[in-house]
């Protein structure tokens, strides 16, 4: 609450008093009812005016400032004010300053402003409350600062940890993608010597049946050749046979011819003669035969003898 000092005029000279006791009442009245315009003007009047400048108006000054939204001009005042031995004004200039810097939230200074208030008056409850006020919001400012510096550090450390199990991830993901490229390569080395052992091994397996095939062609022509030896030693064997036997029917048939002929000599038949009746004794021969033929086509009568 803003308390309005009356102001003495003492060593003013007489024919200015009722014009400086006029300005301070008028600044008063101005005041009261909020028309702190007219209040700064008739004070700023006594200062420049008439030289009536103590602690008493420039706090009354630094009041209508303040309440007129000029808190610099309030300010300048209020220190003004403090160049007093009066220790009750000394403490009002002290807790307006520490108002004013606690609606600025500067709490540091608004505390060390009710402290001196404090030492300057010590029954200024206003000021005991507001400096108890304020220590404790420095205090949970303080705790809040003390908590956001730890929450800080937290949030930092588990940044730090979460980079550094990001950064495991990446190299763990680096290992294994590696791992599975060494393993890629490796399997197709795998693959490529098996591919290549397939064909070394089918190439050996395609020379060996090559070369069995060469090797059977040769057996195979040997053998045709070995059989074609064979057969032909058997066909000359036979040729040689066959002339041989037909050598000995021919020597036999001379000699068959030959006691043939002896015995028809014995006979006295000639050979012509045989010969004739040879061929017709073939002749009737086979009559008998063509006979016998037509008879087996017939029914056979049981009820007659065969012949």
């Amino acid at each position: 609450m803003l308390i309005l000092l009356l102001v003495t005029t003492l060593n003013i000279l007489e024919n200015d008093i009722s014009k400086i006791n006029s300005l301070t009442k008028n600044a008063e009245k101005a005041f009261k009812r909020m028309d702190y315009k007219l209040a700064i003007k008739e004070y700023k009047t006594l200062i420049d005016s008439f030289n009536v400048s103590n602690e008493k108006i420039h706090l009354n000054l630094a009041h209508s400032y303040l309440l007129n939204k000029d808190t610099l001009k309030a300010i300048e005042n209020y220190n003004m004010a403090l160049i007093t031995d009066d220790k009750i004004i000394k403490s009002i200039s002290y807790q307006q300053l520490g108002n004013i810097n606690e609606s600025k939230n500067k709490l540091k200074e608004a505390a060390e402003f009710y402290k001196k208030s404090i030492l300057s008056n010590n029954s200024n409850y206003d000021s005991k409350y507001n400096y108890e006020l304020v220590t404790k919001k420095l205090k949970e400012e303080d705790k809040k600062e003390e908590d956001k510096k730890d929450q800080d550090k937290k949030d930092q450390d588990k940044k730090e940890e979460d980079k550094k199990d990001q950064d495991k991830k990446e190299e763990d993901k680096k290992d294994q993608d590696k791992k599975e490229e060494d393993k890629k390569d490796q399997d197709k080395k795998e693959e490529d010597k098996k591919e290549e052992d397939k064909k070394e091994e089918d190439k050996k397996d395609q020379d060996k049946k090559e070369e069995d095939k060469k090797d059977q062609d040769k057996k195979d022509q040997d053998k045709k050749d070995q059989d074609k030896k064979d057969q032909d030693k058997k066909d000359q064997d036979k040729k040689e046979e066959n002339k041989k036997e037909q050598k000995n029917k021919n020597q036999e048939k001379k000699e068959q011819e030959k006691s043939i002929e002896e015995k028809l000599k014995e006979i006295n038949m000639s050979k012509k003669k045989a010969e004739m009746i040879l061929n017709a004794l073939n002749n009737i021969e086979f009559q008998y035969i063509q006979q016998l033929k037509r008879k087996a086509s017939k029914k056979i009568d049981k009820s007659k003898p065969d012949w």
